[in-house]
Order: structure tokens, then C-alpha cells, then sequence
């Protein structure tokens, strides 16, 4: 199979994010940041101090349980801004280049105006489906971003990725519902 594409901000971006949601040390770090400090205020509005009130009670367990429904959205948006912002500064330069890919049964061709790869299919860790995109993870931990709306014939792509996983025994991930959260 062989297609053209270029890749945006976005595409990057989407990369990332959905990168970040599936990395266990992020995940596990953002679980940890959203309740340990409401923990921590909720625990100091309880313990009895020489200042102790009642207000002030009420007012540390108000900050803990705000804590948990609030941070979400200001983690959400903090990954996505620097997300943004670091792909802004180190990928700009491949930014809307033109890349024709070959797929065939024992590799990957990829050539631009400045460069040309070839991946052997062997070196496929996994593959990775969302609704905007295939992620297909190399075991050297980069992955190819191949966009779903800048390819012409999405059903064979498909039918290629299905043949290359039963051949090579790659694990087929589909993520039908993810978006960044």
C-alpha cells in the first residue's frame, strides 16, 4: 500500500497526549497529585491545633474535596500546554512535509524531501488505534503517527495492519472511545 501525508501540530500533539495517558509512571503521577493534597488538607482541617475553629475546618475539607473535582481539569490542561509547546519547539521543522509511505509484507518505506527510512516490519512492538490515528510502536520506543483523515483507503490499511499482526505477532490495540482526560 502506499500514501502521502504530512503531519501537523495536532497530529503530534494527539501523539503525545495519547502517549502520557498510557505510560504507567504518568498515570500513577497524576492519580498521586490529585488526591494526596486533598488529603493533606482534609487531615489538617480535622487535627485539633491551638488555633483550631470550626471555620477553619470547614474551610481545609472544602480545599481538599475542591482539590479532587478541580485539579482534573488544570492537569488536563497543564499536559496539553506542554505538550504543545514542547512539540512546537523540537518538531516544528516537520511540520506539513509531504511523506509518501510504502507499505509492503517485510517493511516500511518512508521519504520525504530530506530523508528516506526503512523500517523492517520485525522491529514492530505494537500498533497502537485511535479515532484520529494509528500509532505503530517500533521496540526501539519511537513510533510512526500515520493520521486516519490523510489516508485514501482506510478499510485495506486496515486489512494490511490485520495481515502484518498475524505475520509478525504484534499486539493490535484499539482505543474506539479515548480522548485526552
Amino acid at each position: 500500500m502506499k500514501f502521502n501525508y504530512n503531519l501537523n501540530l495536532d497530529d503530534y500533539l494527539n501523539y503525545q497526549l495519547f502517549n502520557a495517558s498510557q505510560t504507567k509512571s504518568i498515570i500513577k503521577k497524576r492519580k498521586r497529585n490529585r488526591f494526596i493534597p486533598a488529603i493533606f488538607f482534609v487531615v489538617l482541617g480535622i487535627v485539633p491545633r491551638f488555633d483550631f475553629t470550626e471555620t477553619f475546618t470547614l474551610i481545609y475539607i472544602f480545599i481538599g474535596i475542591l482539590w479532587i473535582f478541580v485539579y482534573p481539569i488544570w492537569d488536563k490542561r497543564w499536559y496539553f500546554n506542554y505538550y504543545k509547546k514542547y512539540i512546537k519547539e523540537n518538531y516544528v521543522y516537520n511540520f506539513d512535509k509531504d511523506t509518501e509511505v510504502i507499505i509492503t509484507m517485510d517493511e516500511i518505506l518512508m521519504k520525504n524531501e530530506n530523508s528516506e527510512s526503512r523500517i523492517s516490519l520485525a522491529e514492530l512492538k505494537e500498533i497502537n488505534e485511535i479515532p484520529l490515528a494509528f500509532y505503530l510502536k517500533l521496540k526501539s520506543s519511537q513510533s510512526i503517527i500515520l493520521p486516519k483523515n490523510k489516508m485514501s483507503d482506510l478499510k485495506e490499511f486496515r486489512e494490511i495492519l490485520d495481515t502484518i499482526k498475524n505475520k509478525y505477532s504484534i499486539n493490535y490495540n484499539e482505543f474506539p472511545q479515548w480522548k485526552w482526560q
